[in-house]
C-alpha cells in the first residue's frame, strides 16, 4: 500500500516481489514431475534445468521486457526491465544452493552419515574452510575498487559467505544453543525493515539521511533517535501486516478444548492423605468386557475428548450449514479453501483497478 500512499513506484520495494518470485519458482520446480522427487538424480538434474531456464530468461531481456509491456498494457503495472533484471541476476544462484544445501542435509540423516568413523573429521575440515572462506570473502571485499566492481562477482560468490556461516554457527553445542534476542526480534520485522527504511531511516528515495533535530552536527542523536522510531514503527506494522494476513486467510486462534478430568471424593483423599498413602489415579481402564477380533480387550473411551486433526475440523466446517444469506451462503458451502481464493481474487480485482485508474508520476509512468 505504501506504492499507492506515497505515489512511489512498487519496484523500489524490490525484495518484496522478488521474494514471491523466488517462492514461486521453487514451488514450480518442485510441483513440475513430483513424483520423482523422491529420486536424488533426477530431482537435481530437475533443479538444474530450473536455474538454466531462469537464467536464460533473466539474461535475455527482450523476453523480460515483453512480459513488462503485457503487465504495462492489460495491468498498468510500469515496471523498469533493465532494473528488474539487475536486481533478479544479482542473486540469481544463490536460491538454487540453498536447495541443494536442503537435499544435502536430507541425505546426510538419512544415510546417516554423522555415524561413520571419519565424521567428526569431516567436520573439523569443514569449520576450518569455513572460517578460510570468512576471512577471505571481506578482505576480497574490501579491496574491490567500488560496488559495480564487486556486483560482478556477486552472483559466482554471494553463498560462499552464507554456507560458512551456517557451518560455524553449528559447529559446536554452544554456538548452536546461543540466540540473540535482538537479532530475533529484528528478524520478526525483517521485510518491513527493508521497506520503511525508505521513508523513515533514510529520506530522498535513500539518497540522504532523516535528520529529527536539525543540525549536522547532530547527526549521532539523530541516527540514535531515529534509530529506535525506525525499529519500533517496523514492529508495529509487522503487526498489522499479521492481522490483515489472518483476516484474508481467515486464520482464527485455535483454543483447544478443557480437560474433562473426574475429582476424587473429599472422603477418599482425606483418608488417604492422613494414612499418608500414594494417590494414584489411572490413566486408561480396561472395559467391561469388550474384545476385538483378535481378543484383544478394547480399551475404554478417554475423559479428555480427542482434538480432531485439522483436515477433521475443514471437512466438519465446511459441511456445517451456514446461516448467512445469499452470496455469502455460496460461498460458504464452497469450503475455506475456496473463500480463501475468493478473497484473493477479489483482493487482486482491487488492485487491479488501482493500477488502472491511478495517476502516476511522470518518471514512472515513462
Amino acid at each position: 500500500m505504501l506504492a499507492y500512499t506515497l505515489n512511489t513506484d512498487y519496484i523500489g520495494y524490490y525484495f518484496t516481489p522478488l521474494v514471491s518470485m523466488w517462492y514461486l519458482i521453487v514451488y514450480a520446480t518442485m510441483f513440475v514431475g513430483a513424483r520423482f522427487n523422491d529420486r536424488t538424480p533426477l530431482l537435481i538434474i530437475k533443479i538444474l534445468l530450473s536455474a538454466a531456464f531462469v537464467t536464460w530468461f533473466f539474461k535475455e531481456t527482450w523476453l523480460l521486457e515483453a512480459l513488462f509491456d503485457i503487465l504495462n498494457r492489460f495491468c498498468a503495472i510500469h515496471w523498469s526491465a533493465r532494473e528488474w533484471s539487475f536486481r533478479v541476476n544479482l542473486d540469481i544462484w544463490i536460491v538454487y544452493v540453498g536447495m541443494f544445501a536442503a537435499i544435502a542435509m536430507i541425505k546426510i540423516r538419512d544415510n546417516r552419515f554423522t555415524e561413520h568413523p571419519r565424521w567428526p573429521l569431516m567436520v573439523k575440515a569443514s569449520i576450518v574452510a569455513s572460517g578460510l572462506v570468512m576471512v577471505w570473502f571481506f578482505i576480497f571485499e574490501l579491496n574491490q575498487a567500488s560496488k559495480f566492481t564487486y556486483n560482478v562477482w556477486h552472483p559466482y560468490i554471494a553463498s560462499l559467505p552464507v554456507l560458512a556461516f551456517t557451518v560455524l554457527r553449528n559447529s559446536n553445542p554452544l554456538l548452536r544453543s546461543a540466540s540473540s534476542r535482538a537479532f530475533a526480534f529484528i528478524g520478526k520485522c525483517s521485510l518491513e525493515t527493508f521497506i520503511v527504511q525508505f521513508h523513515f531511516w533514510l529520506a530522498g528515495d535513500s539518497k540522504g539521511v532523516l535528520l529529527v533535530i536539525p543540525g549536522t552536527q547532530w547527526r549521532p542523536v539523530n541516527f540514535v533517535l531515529t534509530s529506535i522510531m525506525f525499529i519500533y514503527l517496523c514492529d508495529r506494522i509487522a503487526y498489522a501486516t499479521g492481522e490483515i494476513t489472518n483476516k484474508i486467510c481467515s486464520v482464527r486462534p485455535r483454543d483447544l478444548p478443557p480437560p474433562v478430568t473426574a475429582a476424587l471424593s473429599n472422603d477418599v483423599a482425606d483418608q488417604d492423605a492422613s494414612e499418608g498413602q500414594e494417590v494414584t489415579i489411572p490413566l486408561l481402564t480396561v472395559n467391561d468386557g469388550r474384545k476385538d477380533e483378535a481378543g484383544n480387550p478394547i480399551p475404554m473411551e478417554p475423559d479428555t475428548p480427542i482434538r480432531p486433526r485439522w483436515v477433521d475440523r475443514l471437512a466438519a466446517s465446511s459441511s456445517q450449514p451456514s446461516t448467512k444469506p445469499g452470496l455469502w451462503k455460496w460461498i460458504d458451502d464452497r469450503g475455506l479453501t475456496f473463500q480463501m481464493a475468493a478473497k484473493l481474487g477479489f483482493f487482486m480485482v482491487i488492485i487491479w483497478l488501482f493500477n488502472i485508474f491511478w495517476s502516476y508520476p511522470p518518471d514512472t509512468a515513462s
